[in-house]
């Protein structure tokens, strides 16, 4: 079911996430990897308005996720993570429907880090600092980086 855009909007402002990952990884020539998430998790019973706004977004897949070992119920997390998915649908749905917390400063940050990927400047030192520059500044709006 497609979902009107301001409800996705006041759904990602309350429940989403824009992250930027860098991990470490053996074979990668710098040992690092730099990742771009946009992420929504909920409870596992919330499962069909992810499932909605997947498909009104037209991307991003849908995982299940276990925290027995913490006594919580199970969840699902809408993840897209695909960089062409954030390019040519993510950045431009929220350029053009607007968030309307502190999430947008989030999304300005994460847009600038995407712009990294698409002239892969994530693939060089410099880059990766240009990252963790960003995610410095993306991490005082948010504990979790979005």
């Amino acid at each position: 079911m497609k979902l009107p855009p301001n409800y996705i909007c006041g759904f990602v402002d309350g429940e989403g996430c824009f992250t930027i990952v860098i991990s470490k990884h053996k074979t990668k020539k710098l040992g690092l990897d730099a990742r771009l998430h946009f992420e929504i998790e909920l409870r596992a019973d919330d499962e069909e308005i992810l499932r909605s706004i997947q498909d009104t977004l037209g991307c991003g897949h849908i995982y299940h996720i276990n925290y027995d070992k913490y006594g919580w119920a199970p969840h699902v997390e809408l993840k897209v993570s695909s960089i062409k998915d954030i390019r040519d649908k993510i950045i431009p749905f929220f350029r053009k429907h607007k968030l309307l917390t502190k999430k947008r400063h989030s999304f300005e940050l994460f847009s600038q880090a995407a712009e990294l990927f698409y002239t892969k400047e994530h693939l060089t030192m410099k880059g990766i600092n240009k990252l963790k520059a960003i995610r410095v500044k993306m991490n005082r709006y948010s504990k979790k980086g979005g």
